[in-house]
């Protein structure tokens, strides 16, 4: 009652405001996007743990064990890689399995989390989309799987790609 309606459609409407710039924020700008959700962190590689990188993340012992043991890992030797992502899921690829999809660009924006774990650099990715006729910029997303990158861009183009899918 201390309020009057005009104010409270003031204040909806200045916070609706808010909420649109943080989403077109986030969309638009990585740097933004890895404050506001953050980035995978690795917490296994190569069998051993980075202690630092599950404490840093608020991941006790129990956790991780609790976590691998529900994907089926019961020992910590057999994982290749286990990464913890935004949502607090743990993704697990162990020894002899195919790597998981990696998404190197999402949303039109490089994702240099996943270049660093496998090796690479921005101008190797920017060598392999303009290779097949793109811009990063024009890039829904860029998967990483068995070495090669996939494109899905956010129009079709009649390149390359689209031709080699057509004939799939």
């Amino acid at each position: 009652p201390a309020i009057s309606i005009l104010q409270y459609i003031n204040i909806l409407l200045i916070w609706v405001i808010l909420v649109l710039i943080q989403k077109w924020l986030k969309t638009n700008n990585s740097f933004f996007k890895k404050i506001v959700d953050g980035e995978p962190i690795t917490v296994v590689k190569n069998g051993r743990i980075d202690v630092e990188a599950t404490r840093m993340s608020g991941l006790t012992a129990h956790d991780l064990a609790f976590k691998l043991r529900s994907q089926g890992v019961y020992s910590i030797q057999k994982v290749k890689r286990a990464v913890l992502e935004q949502n607090g899921q743990l993704s697990v690829v162990q020894f002899g399995e195919d790597n998981i999809r990696l998404d190197l660009i999402t949303d039109g924006q490089i994702n240099d989390f996943v270049l660093d774990l496998i090796d690479k650099d921005d101008e190797w990715l920017r060598d392999q989309v303009e290779r097949q006729g793109y811009k990063i910029r024009d890039i829904y997303i860029a998967e990483y799987l068995e070495g090669k990158v996939i494109l899905y861009p956010f129009e079709k183009k009649k390149g390359r790609l689209a031709r080699m899918q057509e004939k799939a």
